[in-house]
């Protein structure tokens, strides 16, 4: 069972009890880095470190992690302000993650979902869009709208001919790797991710 608090339970609720953005650039003073925008949650946040290292210089990985479902209103503003911070980049890779649970997976959340895609696609016209699917968890009722929504990701990747990163299978076919809680990842998990990352983002943009 985690110990991190979903909110779904109660469908009322729109913001969860702790709500947080971690924003993070790498060497921000340079100009001459091949940069990648990537936007998730608390999981991004860790695979994002261990990504920049693996990729020895080759693709630096700047990251807006954050708990805001895919409906807050402030999601694309926040995401457009941290960009022009950023600069420049040469791939965006999005993943929403396991938050936003106050949405209906098969209808509103595949409605928000269409909607950042297509900001995304505008806000950064041009530049490749990766997504990324929602990582396994172990609790079987969370787990089983993890599988619906990425679904619902998947269909829309399909629609707007975008390339998907699949953390789920990893994630699942490594579950040994998850954390105490259920839901977070082990050091030797965020390096199989970061390792996928990679590869997929460095496919992406050659």
């Amino acid at each position: 069972m985690s110990d991190f608090t979903y909110e779904f339970e109660n469908r009322n609720e729109r913001l969860e009890t702790y709500e947080w953005d971690k924003v993070w650039i790498e060497h921000a003073n340079a100009d001459d880095l091949t940069r990648v925008l990537y936007i998730g949650d608390s999981i991004s946040c860790a695979t994002r470190t261990v990504a920049t290292a693996k990729a020895e210089g080759k693709l630096y990985f700047d990251g807006f992690g954050t708990s805001k479902a895919l409906d807050n209103p402030y999601f694309q503003d926040s995401v457009r302000i941290f960009a022009k911070q950023q600069g420049t980049r040469k791939a965006v890779v999005f993943n929403n993650g396991l938050h936003g649970w106050h949405l209906d997976d098969e209808t509103e959340y595949a409605e928000a979902y269409e909607k950042m895609i297509l900001f995304l696609l505008k806000e950064f016209s041009g530049t490749p869009l990766a997504l990324l699917t929602t990582t396994h968890v172990a609790n079987e009722d969370r787990e089983e709208r993890v599988i619906k929504r990425n679904q619902v990701m998947a269909d829309l990747a399909k629609k707007y001919d975008l390339p998907v990163i699949d953390f789920y299978t990893i994630t699942k076919e490594h579950a040994d790797l998850l954390s105490h809680d259920g839901v977070h990842l082990s050091k030797d998990g965020y390096a199989l991710l970061a390792e996928e990352l990679v590869k997929k983002v460095s496919e992406i943009i050659a």
